[in-house]
């Protein structure tokens, strides 16, 4: 703010400082309203929503009371059921309610049928199975289901005609059912009418809110007034002892050190002029002292001249003597790593060898591990083989005692064959001897022709018999060639298997000399390996020494190299002090004390 004084520059800090807080409480309160004034409008909606639900509920339960009223009437008597019916129809038709009087009930019943509309007269009678809003919804197939639910009652929303005949809008519908009747009662209200009243409600919400805003605008404007004014009074309060304090500054700034600060106030102007007071007075003792010690200082410096130059001249001589030796040591350095150069490649040489050597001792181990391997999987073929013809030959027996056991089973066929003729004979003889006796032997006639039909039973049985006989005897002499052909392919795979085990034998033990032999040149391998270890560390120490010994001389060198730079500097660096010190005795008369 250049050009303004402290004193105006103060008021507009604080007059800022008003508005802005000021602004910020007004817009946050605004906010605040804007945010209750809307939470207070979805709050007074959603319950003007819930009345109109919960007043159409009470308004149908009404309707049910008065239907009860006449069934009950029917019930005792009094009217008929289609009396009570008709009398309750024309209730409900003339009952109203709202303010306005608008407010109409309906009756279905639960076979889709329209009992009674005051409006929609005309169409009571009809079946309303088929109506549907503009949106697609069945109007009277949801009333049933809300209906006839589980609660007996329950809310729809569709569209329908108002009572203009004309108008199509939203409605809320509440239908619950009269069961003894089967009839469902409805009524409803449309949308737009309750969203009327609600806009109503809420232009005299807005109306509060904007008197509010009005409100806060005018105690904002009557806050930054107050704020003016106490702004150029705490300006004045703060600007005089400021101007004592300039003051002062400027009687530094031309080397016045005579007087201090005349601020009697208690508050934090008053304890900064004391301090500037005490500091004027340090200042005043701490330019005597250093006026007094100048006149030492440059005695001091002219001494420490005169000896950085002796020192100048040693550091030099010692500089040339280092660099000297540090030439030698590098030459013997390189010699020994030359050396050492050439050790190493013999090792590296020895180390590939090493290598290889290795990596045919680890192929002679793996060749050796899959040789032990085959070798076992060999014998195992082989006992595989040998259970393997031991059951050929037992299934060869078996078939072989089977084979006799058919022919014994043959044997005793063609026995029962000779029988059965026999007993064939033997019956057709007692059929003659039985038709001789007359009527004395017509018993015995029976019993001779069933022996008769079992001989002949007993001759087809065996001929049967012998058809599987002849079966089994050519199955069996198959299965005895194909066994004996088995057996003999055992032989020659159990003989070939023994041969290979015997060439896998002959491999490891040729493998076992060759490990062998392999792991003597490796022991001697290792022995020169070690050899050259103990000659490349002698080397290597030797190596490090030169090199040590060199990096050492050259180290030294630098350092007096470094040493006599730093000598040049300091004895600049006491030149450029001693021109300070004549400077700093010459300020030092420009102050008043």
């Amino acid at each position: 703010m250049k050009g303004k004084s402290v004193k105006n520059s103060l008021m507009l800090i604080c007059l800022a400082l008003v508005i802005v807080a000021g602004g910020v409480i007004g817009i946050i309160s605004i906010h605040n309203i804007k945010i209750m004034t809307a939470l207070a409008n979805s709050n007074y909606e959603e319950a003007m929503l819930d009345g109109y639900n919960t007043q159409i509920k009470n308004e149908v339960q009404s309707v049910i009371t008065v239907l009860q009223a006449e069934y009950d009437r029917a019930q005792n008597g009094e009217l008929t059921e289609d009396e009570a019916k008709k009398e309750a129809c024309e209730i409900i038709r003339g009952m109203r309610y709202g303010d306005d009087e608008s407010g109409y009930f309906w009756i279905d019943d639960t076979d889709y049928t329209l009992v009674m509309h005051p409006i929609l007269s005309e169409q009571e009678g009809n079946n309303r199975y088929e109506l549907e809003d503009q949106n697609g919804v069945m109007i009277i197939q949801e009333i049933m289901k809300v209906a006839t639910g589980a609660d007996g009652g329950g809310y729809n929303e569709f569209y329908f005609t108002k009572s203009d005949g004309v108008t199509v809008a939203p409605k809320i519908a509440y239908s619950q059912i009269f069961t003894p009747w089967n009839w469902v009662v409805s009524t409803g209200n449309y949308v737009d009418d309750m969203k009327a009243e609600m806009a109503v409600s809420q232009n005299e919400v807005n109306a509060k809110y904007e008197s509010m805003i009005m409100l806060i605008i005018v105690v904002g404007v009557v806050v930054a007034a107050a704020a003016v004014v106490a702004s150029r009074i705490f300006g004045s309060m703060i600007c005089k002892p400021l101007m004592q304090i300039q003051n002062f500054a400027n009687r530094i700034s031309t080397g016045d050190l005579t007087t201090g600060v005349n601020v009697s106030s208690e508050n934090e102007l008053g304890k900064t002029a004391g301090a500037l007071d005490l500091a004027q007075q340090e200042i005043v003792g701490l330019i005597s002292n250093i006026d007094g010690v100048s006149g030492h200082l440059n005695e001091a410096i002219e001494e420490f001249t005169r000896n950085f130059n002796s020192m100048n001249d040693s550091i030099q001589n010692v500089s040339t003597a280092i660099n000297e030796i540090a030439k030698n040591s590098s030459s013997q350095a390189l010699s020994t790593s030359t050396a050492s150069e050439n050790i190493n490649q013999i090792a590296e040489g020895i180390a590939d060898t090493s290598t290889e050597v290795e990596s045919l001792d680890q192929n002679a181990q793996i060749m050796q591990n899959r040789s032990e391997k085959s070798m076992e999987t060999l014998q195992e073929l082989i006992t595989v083989n040998s259970a393997t013809k031991a059951d050929i030959d037992l299934m060869y027996t078996q078939t072989s005692e089977t084979n006799e056991s058919v022919n014994k089973i043959s044997q005793a066929a063609t026995l029962i064959s000779e029988i059965a003729s026999q007993t064939n004979l033997l019956s057709l003889n007692a059929s003659i001897e039985a038709a001789r006796a007359g009527e004395a032997g017509r018993g015995f006639a029976v019993v001779a022709e069933e022996i008769g039909g079992l001989a002949t039973q007993s001759a087809e049985t065996v001929n049967e018999i012998n058809n599987i006989i002849g079966e089994l005897t050519r199955n069996s002499g198959k299965s005895m060639e194909l066994m004996k052909k088995m057996s003999d392919t055992s032989d020659h795979q159990v003989a070939a298997l023994e041969n290979t085990q015997q060439m896998f034998g002959d491999l490891k033990a040729a493998l076992d000399s060759c490990l062998t032999s392999i792991q003597t040149i490796t022991a001697k391998i290792q022995n020169v390996n070690t050899q050259r270890e103990l000659v490349t560390e002698s080397i290597d120490t030797l190596t490090q020494l030169a090199t040590d010994n060199a990096s050492s001389t050259e180290e030294t060198s630098a350092m007096a190299t470094e040493l006599e730079a730093a000598v040049e500097k300091s004895s600049q660096l006491v030149s450029q002090l001693s021109n300070d010190v004549g400077k700093l005795s010459d300020d030092m008369k420009q102050f008043k004390l």
